[in-house]
């Protein structure tokens, strides 16, 4: 490693002398310094807060935008890593290049419940398509088809937006907004990283605009990452191990195939992926849109329970279309995605899965008055019934998992006093097939522009998110042994379909002020309550027979908790510009608490177990009246980003992120109860990344960062990796015609 640090710093003073010599003469580029002004902050244009194209500035959400040359800037290597320069987002790595993402957190809630996956409270979309696993909820990242190079900006939503995308919106949305060809000509780009751990990451992209109404693009990307360690963490006996010829379950199994589990102990990510792009404007007002790709990924990271460590292989293959067309005021989308997944490489834990997204609105706008209708319908199919084997005791669900979800939605603004004053309104209603009831989100929002700098906002919203496959459809046996003569105990995990869906609402104020032409700031003040919190629960036993034998069945079901999560706080970020300089910081303060926690999950009719004697005193309501900090989610966090271009062939980036310490409680807490197994103290952490790029002629690019530069080798997530200092040197090439 010394080695390459030694090359980079070499390529950087020579690119510095180059710069010396032949940039002297050179004026400051207006095209490359217009990214580094106000003006462009305030005109940035999103579209997630309202589905129409507005000023981020007049967003009555709180909400950010990462675009493209920030990312290039800050030389993020992937669309994760890259969600650390907006504020209000936690960004922990998992193993090298995965990472657990959470808008303002609700992670690890319950404590001492098991892994449910990533970003299960946030709603993540690539071009206002939903990108969400429906196994246990959330997004699995590495599966996404694209990546750097495909990025347009990234837009942020903090709080409930069911009222606008449906459910599972519940802490916010993360949409993806790839490039477009804006310019009748030919477009390529293209661009390549290497660096420690064997890191190697590829993008290119391809684009043509003609007549100025047909566009077509296609892109592929690459990235092949190991870890930065080979051990691998094993509960049952608190101890890291490398290349072991066996291992220990929770329950005590010895588990004699670690090498089919872990195929890859080496490997943290491998993926590759392409896509294609289609668009025809044939009038102002028609915009028709096609896009189309396939994905394969592998990763290492926490997934769904594997019973023995928090580590887990994933590997995925999917592909997907997506249709969009606008008509005058008439807008749809229709989505398709299918592919195969395996969670966590055990036996028969392996599923094919579809689903369907079909969403249409009509806006009506007269003078001030906009009002929007909309219909959706979604439809997730997973079907494990090719590699399950019922009698052998493995796989998921065992069947034909269906969740679908119809919505019906309603959006109107209205502006007055010369358009200063704006009032929104939306509500959503969904009905389920499971649980089979309907929910209804909502968000009431206004804002009032003082001056034409300075504006502030409030919103009062609410969302629920769906239900899961697992807490639908799960039918898995984890034990089977003799009690008697011809008499059998069977512990397994059993589905819950009528369990409430987890709900949240958030009342919020905030203010957005240019304070001087070089000096702009953003505040918001946020409480958020969030219900019906479940988890794996021992129920009461129940009998059944099998032939001449009599089991005795321990049924561990999902269930509602009588507990609510109270969440309140502060995020504020700054930006500040000069006409070479940028400065751009944010943090998040706040504080999570959970009343009517309890730390046993059983219900009062459980049977007596060694880890809890008496279930009728000791239950999920035993914490009646109490209130308990959440520690897994830290209390301070954030970032800053800060670019200089000395010309117009030269940046440099410093960007930070940091949060303070928390503690992290897995369901093996539970099962071991002596405070060790199944706890983690993750210490807080500042990580300091440089990145140095310099461009040695138009349209090539070559740069040099240093990632995590104070080598703060402390784990950011539960037992996961050690993150060092990783040192990267890439290229960029980039050609219009």
């Amino acid at each position: 490693m010394l080695k390459t640090i030694q090359r980079l710093l070499l390529v950087a003073l020579y690119c510095f002398s180059v710069s010396n010599i032949q940039g002297q003469s050179d004026s400051a580029d207006e095209n490359i310094l217009k990214e580094l002004s106000l003006e462009k902050l305030l005109n940035l244009r999103v579209i997630s807060v309202s589905k129409n194209s507005e000023f981020l500035f007049d967003a009555p959400l709180s909400a950010s935008v990462i675009t493209k040359e920030e990312i290039r800037r800050a030389g993020s290597t992937s669309i994760m890593e890259a969600l650390r320069l907006a504020p209000g987002i936690i960004v922990r790595e998992q193993t090298n290049g995965n990472y657990d993402i959470y808008i303002r957190g609700m992670d690890n809630v319950p404590p001492n419940s098991a892994f449910a996956g990533n970003s299960t409270t946030a709603l993540v979309m690539l071009n206002n398509r939903p990108i969400y696993n429906y196994l246990k909820g959330g997004t699995f990242w590495e599966t996404l088809p694209v990546d750097i190079n495909d990025v347009e900006k990234i837009e942020i939503i903090r709080g409930p937006a069911a009222a606008l995308y449906g459910p599972n919106a519940l802490s916010g949305i993360i949409n993806i907004i790839t490039r477009r060809a804006e310019k009748d000509g030919f477009y390529s780009t293209a661009n390549a990283r290497t660096g420690s751990y064997s890191t190697y990451i590829a993008n290119t992209s391809l684009e043509y605009r003609f007549n100025k109404q047909w566009s077509l693009a296609g892109s592929a990307n690459f990235q092949s990452r190991e870890r930065t360690q080979i051990a691998m963490y094993e509960t049952f006996r608190n101890q890291w191990l490398t290349n072991p010829d066996y291992v220990i379950s929770y329950i005590n199994d010895t588990v004699l195939n670690p090498q089919e589990i872990y195929p890859h102990p080496a490997r943290a990510m491998k993926k590759y992926a392409g896509n294609f792009y289609l668009n025809y404007d044939p009038a102002a007002k028609i915009k028709l849109g096609l896009s189309a790709g396939a994905q394969h990924s592998f990763s290492q990271r926490v997934s769904t329970e594997n019973g023995v460590s928090p580590l887990s292989s994933v590997s995925s293959d999917s592909r997907y279309a997506d249709l969009r067309a606008q008509i005058n005021t008439l807008s749809a989308q229709v989505s398709y995605n299918e592919g195969t997944q395996a969670p966590d490489f055990q036996a028969g834990n392996k599923y094919d899965f579809t689903t369907l997204d079909i969403n249409m609105e009509y806006a009506f706008v007269r003078r001030g008055l906009s009002i929007k209708p909309g219909l959706s319908y979604r439809n997730a199919v997973y079907d494990d019934t090719r590699y399950a084997n019922v009698q052998a005791g493995n796989g998921i669900f065992n069947e034909r998992a269906l969740l679908t979800t119809v919505s019906g939605s309603l959006r109107a603004e209205y502006k007055l006093a010369q358009n200063k004053i704006r009032l929104v309104a939306g509500v959503m209603g969904s009905k389920f097939n499971y649980p089979d009831t309907s929910y209804l989100s909502y968000e009431l929002a206004a804002t009032w522009k003082v001056h034409k700098n300075h504006i502030v906002r409030a919103v009062y919203s609410t969302s629920s998110r769906s239900s899961t496959v697992y807490d639908s459809y799960v039918n898995q046996r984890f034990a089977f042994y003799p009690i008697g003569q011809n008499k059998y105990m069977q512990a397994q995990v059993e589905a819950n379909r009528q369990l409430k869906l987890l709900t949240g609402n958030m009342f919020e104020v905030g203010y957005r002020g240019v304070i001087t032409s070089r000096l702009s700031i953003d505040v918001e003040l946020f409480s958020i309550r969030s219900n019906n919190y479940s988890a794996m629960m021992a129920n009461d036993l129940y009998f059944k027979l099998e032939g001449s034998d009599t089991i005795v069945v321990m049924p561990y079901r999902t269930t509602n908790m009588p507990m609510s999560l109270y969440q309140h706080g502060l995020s504020v970020s700054l930006q500040y510009f000069t006409h070479k300089f940028q400065a751009k910081t944010f943090f998040t303060v706040q504080r999570s608490d959970m009343k009517n926690y309890s730390p046993y999950f059983n219900t009062p009719q459980a049977p007596p177990l060694p880890s809890n004697p008496n279930p009728a005193a000791n239950n999920i309501y035993s914490g009646s009246g109490t209130t308990t900090p959440v520690e897994s989610t830290p209390r301070v966090f954030g970032g800053a980003s800060f670019s200089y271009l000395p010309s117009r062939k030269w940046t440099l980036n410093l960007n930070t992120y940091f949060y303070s310490s928390q503690t992290y409680y897995h369901a093996s807490n539970a099962i071991f109860m002596d405070g060790v197994r199944g706890v983690d103290h993750i210490k807080g952490k500042c990580l300091i990344n440089v990145n140095i790029s310099h461009q040695l002629f138009k349209g090539l690019e070559i740069s040099g960062s240093v990632r995590n530069a104070l080598n703060d080798t402390s784990r950011e997530f539960f037992q996961m990796d050690k993150v060092p200092v990783m040192v990267y040197t890439g290229i960029r090439w980039e050609f219009k015609n």
